[in-house]
C-alpha cells in the first residue's frame, strides 16, 4: 500500500502519517503539505523514515497532486487538507480554494490516476447545533443542518464524494471528527484550548484561560483519526459513506484533572466565563455516536487518559523532554 495524504502536516495529517509509517502494510507514505513535517513526528517515524516523503504542493493546484500520485505511484489517498474556522472567516478566497475547491481536485486526482479508495475529511459541523436533535446522541443519518461556510463546505464535500462514487467508481469514506486535539492544534480557539491545556503543562508551561472549563464537547484524538483512517483503508470501501469519530462529552476540567494525575503540580487556571446559555442553538453538537463505526469495522475511540498520554508525550518529544509512563 503506497499512500499519499493531503494535508499532511496539520492536527489529524501528521498522526495519520505516523500510524500508517508504523503500518508494515504499508510501503510508503508520502505527506503532501505546503510546509515541511515537524521534527518531533520525524522523530517519532524515524525507525521506518526510508517509507516516508514530503511534498510541498497546494492542492488548489490539481497538477501537483497528480505529480505527486504518479511520482510516488500512489495506490490510496487521504484528504486532511482543510482551513478551519478563524481562516474560513477571514480568508474567504483561500477557505474556498483548499476547502472546495482542493477536495474536487483530490477527488479528480484519484480518478484520473486509477485511485479507488479515497478517505477525506468532513465535519461534525454538517450537523449544526444541538438544539436540531434533543437531548440525544447525533448519528450519521440524521438530517443535517449546516450553519456555516466551513460546514457547508464540508457538506459540498460529501455531496462531490457521492456523485465521484456514483458516476466514476470511486470507494469514498468521510471522516465527521468532533473537536480535535492533540500536539500542537491551532485553531480555532476551541481546539487550541483543548490541545494546549495538556501541551503546555506536558512541556513545563502554565495554561490560563477565561473560560471556566465546565463546557462540555464530544473530542475526538488525532490518533484516533490516524488509526481508524489507517483501518479505513485497509478496506477496499465501507459500508456506509460517512462516520462520526470521537469520544462522548468532555470538559477542561476533565482533561484538567487527567492531566495532574501526571504533573500534580501544572498550573492550570480557569476564569468564571460560563458556557453561554444559547450553546444549544448555534454552531455544533456536543453529543454524536460512534456506534456505526464499531458495529462496521470494531472501531472505538481510545479512553481519553490513553489519548492524553499520547499528546503528553508527543509534547514532551517536541520540546526535547523524556516521555512520561502511564498511571496504573
Amino acid at each position: 500500500m503506497r499512500v499519499l495524504v493531503l494535508g499532511g502536516n496539520g492536527l489529524f495529517g501528521r498522526k495519520t502519517v505516523v500510524r500508517l509509517a508504523q503500518d508494515p502494510a504499508v510501503s510508503a507514505v508520502v505527506s503532501f503539505d505546503v510546509v515541511p513535517p515537524k521534527q518531533w513526528v520525524l522523530k517519532e517515524i524515524e525507525n521506518v523514515a526510508d517509507k516516508f516523503h514530503f511534498v510541498r504542493g497546494d492542492v488548489g493546484e490539481l497538477e501537483d497532486i497528480v505529480s505527486a500520485i504518479k511520482t510516488y505511484q500512489i495506490d490510496r489517498l487521504v484528504n486532511f487538507a482543510f482551513l478551519l474556522p478563524g481562516n474560513v472567516e477571514t480568508q474567504p478566497r483561500l477557505s474556498t480554494k483548499v476547502n472546495a475547491l482542493g477536495m474536487c481536485n483530490s477527488f479528480e486526482a484519484a480518478k484520473l490516476m486509477g485511485i479507488s479508495r479515497v478517505i477525506y475529511a468532513s465535519s461534525e459541523g454538517v450537523y449544526g447545533p444541538q438544539n436540531e436533535y434533543g437531548d440525544r446522541d447525533v448519528t450519521e443519518d440524521d438530517m443535517r443542518h449546516p450553519g456555516s461556510g466551513y460546514a457547508l463546505m464540508k457538506l459540498f464535500a460529501e455531496i462531490i464524494a457521492e456523485q465521484y462514487t456514483q458516476y466514476h467508481g470511486l470507494k469514498m469514506t468521510a471522516l465527521r471528527p468532533h473537536i480535535g486535539y492533540g500536539h500542537g492544534g491551532l485553531m480555532p480557539l476551541m481546539i487550541k484550548q483543548f490541545c494546549d491545556i495538556v501541551s503546555n503543562p506536558a512541556m513545563g508551561k502554565p495554561f490560563l484561560v477565561d473560560a471556566d472549563g465546565t463546557n462540555q464537547v464530544s473530542l475526538t484524538s488525532a490518533d484516533d483519526v490516524g488509526e481508524f483512517t489507517r483501518i479505513l483503508l485497509h478496506a477496499d470501501s465501507s459500508p456506509h459513506p460517512a462516520y462520526n469519530i470521537g469520544g462522548p462529552p468532555m470538559s477542561m476540567r476533565d482533561v484538567a484533572v487527567i492531566v495532574k494525575k501526571y504533573f500534580p503540580d501544572a498550573q492550570i487556571t480557569f476564569g468564571k466565563q460560563a458556557p453561554p446559555p444559547e450553546r444549544g442553538r448555534m454552531g455544533i453538537p456536543w453529543r454524536l455516536s460512534m456506534a456505526r463505526a464499531k458495529a462496521d469495522f470494531g472501531f472505538v475511540p481510545l479512553p481519553l487518559e490513553e489519548a492524553i498520554l499520547l499528546h503528553i508525550n508527543d509534547a514532551r518529544l517536541d520540546a526535547g523532554l523524556p516521555p512520561v509512563k502511564g498511571k496504573r
